[in-house]
C-alpha cells in the first residue's frame, strides 16, 4: 500500500476561499502550488498566482475566466467549485 501524505482537503478550499472572498489574504500566507495535495487546489493556487503576478484582482470571475483559457476550468470542477471553496470558507 502506497503511503499517503497527510493532507486536507477542506482546509485547502477554505484556503482558496479566503483568497477568493479578500485577494489580499494570498500576501498572508507562505504556500506555494507543490503544498496542496489536491491537483485541482494546485491549478486553482497557480492561476491565482500568475494572475496576482500580473496585477489582476483575484476574484472567482477573473480566477475562472484564466482556468478557463488554460482549459483548465472544467478538470477543476468549473465554476461551480470556486463557488463551493467560498462557501466553505468560515
Amino acid at each position: 500500500m502506497p503511503n499517503i501524505l497527510p493532507h486536507d482537503t477542506d482546509a485547502e478550499e477554505c484556503v482558496l476561499g479566503s483568497i477568493l472572498i479578500d485577494s489580499e489574504a494570498i500576501d498572508k500566507i507562505n504556500l506555494s502550488p507543490a503544498d496542496f495535495y489536491s491537483s485541482r487546489n494546485t491549478s486553482i493556487y497557480s492561476s491565482m498566482l500568475i494572475l496576482k503576478k500580473q496585477g489582476i484582482g483575484l476574484n472567482q470571475i477573473t480566477v475562472a475566466q484564466h482556468l478557463a483559457s488554460d482549459n483548465k476550468l472544467e478538470v477543476v470542477g468549473g465554476s461551480a467549485y470556486l463557488a463551493h471553496c467560498i462557501i466553505a470558507t468560515p
